[in-house]
């Protein structure tokens, strides 16, 4: 990526349009801020707009002075988003509650902050998202912030600044929206070698969001090379083992093994999970609750909040990268890849505001090809199947409808018996996760599935019937 100079003409207007700003009376400001109330398409008062001014005007001027617009949008979007399972905190995602009162005490971190917030701005405005183009005002923000972040990294104890961390995964998130994948990789590098000098981050409200942060970006990186959407790269997603065991199992495995639902158990006993995908289910079971659950007091909404926001987007990025090296293995599609490729389709983060639909067609695609792969499921692995592809179908229509989960669902009612009758899918279902909350809402897009399976079957009856009345006549 590397520091771009904006030509002299450039800062000098940016010059002139900060200067006007200042000269602005408090009556026309006032007459400008009734306009905006009195457009119907302007966003939504968020948790910050009262103060916002007073908050973003004690800051120093940065170059290229970024429009309200995208830091609005940014409290917009995120107050939008869904963690996981429709648990949408509002004003306490994470991002609000968390990292921008970060961002707010620390000048180095809020220009990484601006940088992240405007280049997802001109992303979802830009028409091509595979070839975007940076503005002007965008390239002066990031320097600012590549800027910054260098005199900071010259710190004895820049290993240990929480903002720093913050401040290069902000950055990665603008490298991601101008699809500037040597930046993308050279912060990843980065950040993994900081993490790697402090050992680690812990579970306190601010680790947890920043986990979030680079599990994400891992997420995409790895997935991007599963799909094949980016070249194989084993820089920035190691090869990391891959063992089976066979019954009886070893006393750790055991333990993962007793913390998973009975469905996914039964599964795993036939001795075509890995060990670290165990591992990694059983992580899942000790967030996969939280989905159940409501918020007692405030201090656990917080606590459970950021855990949802990290945790099965580690989940989900983990998934991703057993996948690839499954693939570099050369082992063959079964039932490891579904389940991995399945979970990682539902669990991970949806939002209406991201444009992941490539992502979204294409993952799903890979995950019927790995469906139809199992030639002879035995039936712990047809009731994985049929679960997975209901939550899927669900999950997909409740973030926008995808064709793809419809024809997942669809080969399975059509190839397994036991989904066609909402009792033995309630059976199914009972011997894994969230059945209880959302039983209801699996029931209605099963009975649409069924439906459009029926409807199609007597298309097809009433097809092969023409020819016949045609010949009588």
């Amino acid at each position: 990526m590397g520091v771009v100079s904006p030509s002299d003409d450039e800062l000098e207007i940016q010059a002139g349009v900060v200067e006007q700003e200042e000269d602005e009376s408090g009556t026309q400001w006032f007459n400008r801020l009734q306009e905006w109330h009195s457009n119907n398409n302007a966003l939504v008062h968020t948790a910050l707009d009262s103060h916002r001014r007073d908050m973003f005007a004690s800051y120093p001027l940065t170059p290229g002075q970024p429009s309200m617009a995208s830091i609005d949008e940014y409290i917009y979007t995120q107050r939008r988003e869904e963690l996981c399972l429709h648990i949408t905190p509002d004003a306490h995602h994470p991002a609000l509650s968390v990292l921008i009162p970060m961002a707010m005490q620390d000048t180095g971190l809020f220009r990484a902050f601006l940088a992240a917030a405007q280049s997802q701005y001109e992303w979802r405005r830009n028409r091509n998202p595979r070839n975007p183009q940076r503005s002007q005002a965008m390239i002066m923000i990031q320097n600012d912030a590549i800027a910054t972040l260098q005199k900071r990294l010259a710190q004895p104890a820049a290993h240990l600044d929480d903002g720093l961390i913050m401040s290069v995964l902000h950055l990665m998130v603008a490298d991601s929206c101008s699809m500037d994948l040597p930046a993308l990789k050279l912060h990843l590098k980065g950040v993994r070698q900081i993490l790697a000098l402090r050992g680690g981050l812990s579970d306190t409200p601010s680790h947890l969001a920043l986990r979030a942060i680079l599990a994400t970006n891992e997420f995409y990186i790895a997935l991007g090379q599963y799909l094949q959407l980016s070249p194989d790269d084993l820089s920035t997603v190691p090869m990391q083992p891959i063992t089976y065991v066979q019954h009886p199992f070893p006393s750790d495995v055991t333990r993962d093994l007793a913390k998973l639902p009975l469905g996914l158990a039964e599964a795993a006993l036939s001795g075509q999970l890995s060990v670290r995908c165990m591992k990694m289910l059983s992580n899942l079971a000790q967030w996969a609750h939280l989905a159940n659950t409501q918020a007692n007091s405030t201090e656990y909404a917080m606590t459970r909040y950021c855990r949802l926001f990290c945790e099965p987007r580690e989940f989900a990025r983990d998934a991703v990268m057993l996948l690839l090296d499954l693939r570099r293995s050369n082992i063959p599609p079964g039932l490891e890849h579904v389940v991995c490729l399945g979970l990682a389709i539902i669990v991970r983060h949806l939002s209406g505001q991201n444009r992941t639909n490539i992502f979204d067609h294409a993952s799903l695609t890979a995950l019927i090809a790995n469906v139809k792969a199992i030639d002879t499921p035995n039936v712990a692995e047809s009731e994985v199947i049929i679960w997975l592809a209901l939550v899927i179908n669900w999950r997909a229509h409740t973030a926008g409808g995808v064709p793809a989960a419809d024809d997942l669902l669809d080969y399975v009612l059509d190839s397994f018996p036991a989904a066609r009758s909402w009792k033995g899918i309630t059976k199914i279902c009972r011997k894994f996760w969230w059945f209880g909350r959302f039983e209801q809402e699996w029931k209605m897009y099963w009975q649409s599935g069924l439906d459009r399976v029926k409807n199609r079957s007597s298309g097809a009856r009433l097809l092969q019937r023409q020819p016949l009345n045609l010949v009588q006549r």
